[in-house]
């Protein structure tokens, strides 16, 4: 009986010791997480501040250059917008089914051109969003 109640107790003990484990890794999942959107919504900030809706295609690809920030197009993050520029500023944990989950800053574009597949110089700026893109997903 005694021996009984002692492995009750140890098995009580190691279950508190895994749930607080947890609930302390848990929270550090938390800051790290707010931590990382802070750090995208500066990102998002400093770019809003710099470059205005309205502004051409040419306008915002030259700043990207003369600071030198790497960008790629994308089409179709909206079904009314023309090719998006993207700057990478961060990656997340993907889920199992993708290799990778980057985050972005989005520069979406008006076209001007009748077709939304070609990307012009006097496209104009329409919103600068943050943009999450899983990639390589089965």
């Amino acid at each position: 009986m005694k021996r009984w109640r002692l492995w009750s107790a140890v098995l009580v003990l190691v279950i508190l010791i895994a749930l607080c484990a947890a609930t302390i890794r848990n929270a550090w999942k938390k800051q790290a997480q707010s931590k990382r959107e802070a750090a995208y919504q500066s990102a998002l900030n400093s770019y809003c501040a710099a470059l205005k809706p309205g502004m051409t295609r040419k306008e915002v690809e030259g700043y990207f250059r003369a600071k030198a920030v790497g960008f790629q197009q994308m089409c179709c993050i909206d079904e009314r917008s023309a090719f998006a520029d993207l700057v990478k500023i961060g990656t997340e944990g993907a889920p199992w089914y993708c290799s990778e989950q980057n985050i972005y800053v989005a520069f979406q574009f008006a076209g001007v051109a009748q077709r939304t597949f070609e990307v012009a110089d006097s496209d104009t700026l329409k919103s600068v969003t943050i943009f999450r893109w899983l990639e390589g997903c089965l």
